[in-house]
């Protein structure tokens, strides 16, 4: 699951998480990739704007689907200036070159 969407004002990162969530659901072992605007779904609560609201308790809920293969691409952290301590998940850090390899590791592929 590639997570490219921004948190702010569209339903796509709720969506792609409760995506995730039903795959856990049923036995599959889904991992997340967020790159582009989808690290920002990453932030914790206090970065977001008040008028939004934050998936924060759908991310938690991650590890209790045993949802742990979580990855952020180096480039879209530093297109915003973040660090992966910045962010409120544990998160493995990948460099763009490596994505093409994370990809074959799965059958399917869905992008949000």
């Amino acid at each position: 699951m590639t997570l490219r969407s921004t948190p702010y004002g569209l339903q796509a990162a709720k969506e792609s998480l409760d995506v995730t969530l039903v795959l856990a659901a049923f036995e599959q072992s889904p991992g997340i990739l967020f790159i582009d605007d989808g690290v920002l779904q990453l932030l914790p609560p206090s970065h977001l704007p008040s008028s939004y609201k934050h998936i924060g308790k759908i991310l938690c809920a991650l590890e209790m689907y045993d949802i742990h293969q979580l990855w952020v691409e180096q480039q879209s952290l530093e297109q915003f200036g973040l660090l992966a301590t910045d962010l409120s998940q544990t998160v493995t850090v990948i460099d763009r070159s490596k994505v093409a390899s994370l990809y074959t590791q799965y059958d399917q592929h869905l992008v949000f």
